[in-house]
């Protein structure tokens, strides 16, 4: 290695830059120095030449001082500084706090949770952003008054009703939240509900938005309905997307203009400058990197370009708004103490309404990635932007923190997807050069999600699959986030699965996902075959992972008591039976297992090869409440967990006291 590399080495881990790591089977994958480079450039460092790694090894060796500080509520906090100074401490809402003359340190007064600026003035002038967080994020004994619980998952769009056209809507949502309220769930988990955009018909999946703070409008219900869902099992979103907006422009000249009002006056810039790029990507694209110079960015330009038909926008955000606020409120009403719970995407599209919006904290020239894993042999590339942690700390931390913030408000629990990227993110440059890690401010991103979660009183699932570092699940378990635990991927050493009572205490435990075949299709084998027609596995490889699948079936038959001769329905009983005793807090069972389905909502790693986000539920809205399934799946869950008492003050979630 020459002198060259060395100090390019030594200029990327100063910057947070992985040099190497380890992948699922334990090989080590050093970073080239064509990655270095390109993730050193997303991170806003130039390192083309010697000459300009050295000046940024100059720069990184001379930048001193602490701007960010880190506190729990009620401690005391300590600051040393470098000389004799006044100091003011002022609150988000612009109060001063305290201030004083301090030497040496200043001591602070013991505070509550929330973000502060801290004011130094003297010889050494500065300012430090102050974020004080609880002790622990809410959890299920403060939500509850009990420390276990269950409820059910499924997929939105895919719900059938005698109104909705084709499309699951938030009406469906409240409707189904009640049902399984009714039958003693305490959530119902849907896919993200972010914002896909106007603009971007080709785009279907919930995990690649355009903004994950608004509201995707495809699921608003609209007045009279679109008459009953199509017998098909696929959804053709185009055909409904035509009915489905025609009917919102005609109730939009209807709208209750008062009402509308009222809610826009209290919406926020961020909510107003989304109206104004969907407007604008009617008529430059969904790409905003195509508009007009002029446009690319928010401002008064963007504003008059988007003209009126951003009221139009704007008015599409309250109806998803207020209609997801009368879901959680029906979710609560029917005895679910949590009621819906959410999920965060992992990032935006380069191309959408976030990154145009916060344009100064993304990081420009890579996306974010996976390496191979378990859940996608091939590795994944999500084409999602990433914020660059530097510039997203200089912003402090503004956009996660509104986005939180609107999220939280409509849920009592929120999933982060992909949650390791709080500790690391796998970019993958967009000159071709292979993926690598970027190392992200745990503490400070803990203490965002706690703070946030705090003040809604809302519960934190942190999605932890993969390649798992280690320390990783103790610290986000000890801020009060609970871990994620997919049984089908507990296994030993040998690839048996382990017996439910080994699920983490501090997680919310279920068999499958979006991203893993069903119950029946893990049994079946469904997405080996799905494998093998994508030309991701040989003949052989197929035969050695049904094989595999075998030895993992034999282990669940043994672990769970499950007899050679059980037939599928007695099998998942079995299994969901395992999930309610296991000491994992939150359990959750798939919608799609409740009603026997076979085949997966997602195949990671596919796009058009697999038929992604338009599997339909083979049983309506309308017909669950007399389901057998849904009564069984409550007898089993219920008999075998208890359900918690009821907690008459959780109509919404709570700021919780300090």
């Amino acid at each position: 290695m020459n002198n060259t590399d060395r100090s390019l080495r030594a200029l990327a881990q100063a910057q947070g830059i992985y040099l190497d790591y380890f992948d699922l089977h334990g090989a080590r994958h050093e970073t080239s120095p064509e990655t270095l480079r390109a993730l050193l450039k997303a991170l806003g460092t130039e390192a083309d030449s010697p000459a300009q790694v050295s000046e940024a090894l100059d720069a990184q060796t001379a930048s001193t001082g602490l701007t960010e500080v880190i506190a729990m509520a009620g401690d005391p906090i300590t600051l040393p500084i470098a000389s004799s100074s006044d100091w003011s401490l002022v609150s988000e809402q612009g109060d001063i706090v305290a201030e004083g003359h301090a030497s040496g340190v200043i001591d602070l007064p013991r505070l509550r949770v929330g973000y502060y600026d801290l004011h130094i003035s003297g010889a050494q002038p500065g300012q430090r952003f102050v974020m004080v967080r609880p002790h622990h994020a809410p959890d299920l004994v403060l939500a509850l008054r009990h420390d276990t619980c269950w409820g059910t998952t499924g997929a939105l769009y895919g719900l059938r009703s005698v109104t909705n056209g084709g499309l699951g809507n938030y009406g469906d949502l409240g409707a189904i939240a009640a049902t399984f309220g009714q039958a003693g769930a305490q959530f119902l988990g849907v896919n993200p509900l972010h914002a896909l955009g106007w603009a971007m018909e080709e785009i279907i999946s919930p995990y690649s938005p355009s903004h994950r703070g608004m509201f995707n409008i495809d699921h608003i219900a609209v007045e009279h309905g679109l008459g009953p869902t199509p017998d098909a099992d696929l959804i053709d979103y185009a055909a409904f997307r035509q009915r489905h907006r025609a009917a919102l422009e005609a109730q939009f000249k209807t709208r209750d203009k008062a009402a509308f009002a009222a809610w826009s006056a209290t919406c926020s810039e961020e909510t107003r400058q989304f109206a104004e790029f969907e407007a604008i990507s009617e008529t430059h694209g969904h790409d905003f990197r195509t508009w007009p110079i002029a446009l690319q960015t928010p401002g008064a330009a963007a504003r008059k370009a988007a003209g009126k038909r951003a009221e139009f926008h704007l008015w599409l955000q309250y109806l998803a708004d207020t209609q997801i606020d009368a879901a959680q409120r029906d979710a609560c009403a029917s005895g679910m103490a949590l009621g819906l719970y959410l999920d965060l995407a992992v990032g935006p599209r380069p191309d959408g309404a976030e990154v145009w919006i916060n344009a100064n904290t993304i990081a420009r020239g890579v996306t974010i990635g996976a390496p191979p894993d378990h859940l996608s042999p091939e590795g994944q590339s999500w084409a999602l932007a990433a914020h660059a942690p530097g510039p997203l700390a200089e912003a402090r931390y503004a956009p996660l923190r509104s986005m939180l913030r609107r999220l939280m408000a409509k849920c009592g629990v929120l999933r982060i997807d992909h949650a390791l990227g709080l500790l690391r993110s796998y970019w993958l440059p967009d000159d071709g050069s292979p993926g690598g890690y970027i190392t992200q401010p745990l503490e400070s991103l803990l203490a965002v999600i706690t703070i946030e979660a705090h003040r809604a009183g809302c519960l934190v699932v942190g999605e932890d699959l993969g390649l798992v570092p280690d320390g990783f699940r103790d610290a986000m378990n000890t801020a009060g986030l609970y871990s994620y635990a997919v049984w089908q991927f507990e296994a030993n050493h040998l690839g048996e699965l382990l017996p439910a009572d080994t699920l983490p205490p501090y997680s919310l435990a279920c068999f499958g996902t979006h991203d893993t075949p069903t119950l029946n299709g893990f049994w079946h084998g469904t997405d080996i075959e799905w494998w093998q027609r994508v030309g991701w596995l040989s003949s052989g490889d197929r035969t050695s992972r049904h094989n595999h699948r075998a030895k993992q079936r034999a282990s669940l038959r043994d672990v769970c008591d499950i007899p050679d001769s059980a037939g599928i329905g007695d099998i998942a009983d079995a299994i969901h039976r395992g999930l309610a005793r296991s000491p994992a807090a939150l359990v959750s069972v798939q919608m799609d297992d409740v009603f026997g389905e076979l085949e997966a909502q997602n195949l990671p790693g596919t796009i058009n090869e697999h038929p992604n986000w338009r599997r339909r539920l083979s049983i309506p809205v309308e017909g669950m409440k007399q389901s057998t399934a849904l009564r069984h799946i409550s007898e089993v869950m219920t008999s075998a967990r208890g359900a918690p008492a009821q907690n008459d003050d959780m109509e919404h979630p709570k700021e919780v006291p300090a």
